[in-house]
């Protein structure tokens, strides 16, 4: 059993991700990008925002500021303009590799970090509650995917925490 809760949850979102890519790769052709009306115009723009999401609290966990954090979540973006589904589900494997090393490296994710925003001024987070944060962020929106996807005559996948710990 993890003992570092943060680190499992993380790990729990990292395999949910996972989970919802093997579904996609499985169904016809179209259906990661086919434009529907819904929350977001199609599967890969909740997955690019998941993904941007993601990086911009790892950038923000890592100190860098707000202005900085948003020039770096600009140019992934820009690389991510016609990406396949496996690309970008490289793109997710390299960032969960990003969040790991970030992950050991800490030795107190109790601690608080603090950074400035350009309209809400100092703002201050536990390192441990963002890590939570991003794992509700990525579960809200696998729920979109899922939902899109029964749109599309398609399945989603489980991804409940508790199929991750029965695995």
């Amino acid at each position: 059993m993890e003992n570092n809760r943060a680190k499992k949850m993380y790990d729990y979102h990292v395999w949910a991700n996972q989970q919802v890519f093997h579904n996609l790769k499985k169904l016809p052709d179209g259906v990661y990008e086919d434009t529907i009306k819904s929350v977001f115009p199609s599967i890969k723009e909740v997955l690019v925002h998941l993904y941007a999401t993601d990086i911009t609290w790892l950038e923000i966990m890592k100190g860098s500021t707000v202005q900085e954090t948003f020039k770096i979540v600009e140019q992934r973006r820009k690389e991510l303009d016609g990406i396949s589904l496996n690309g970008l589900e490289s793109s997710y494997d390299e960032l969960a590799k990003d969040y790991d090393n970030f992950l050991t490296s800490q030795p107190d994710l109790e601690r608080t970090i603090v950074t400035e925003h350009p309209k809400m001024g100092a703002c201050e987070f536990v390192l441990a509650d963002l890590f939570h944060h991003v794992v509700n962020h990525g579960t809200y929106h696998r729920g979109n995917v899922s939902a899109m996807l029964h749109q599309q005559g398609e399945s989603g996948t489980p991804t409940d925490y508790v199929f991750y710990c029965l695995k």
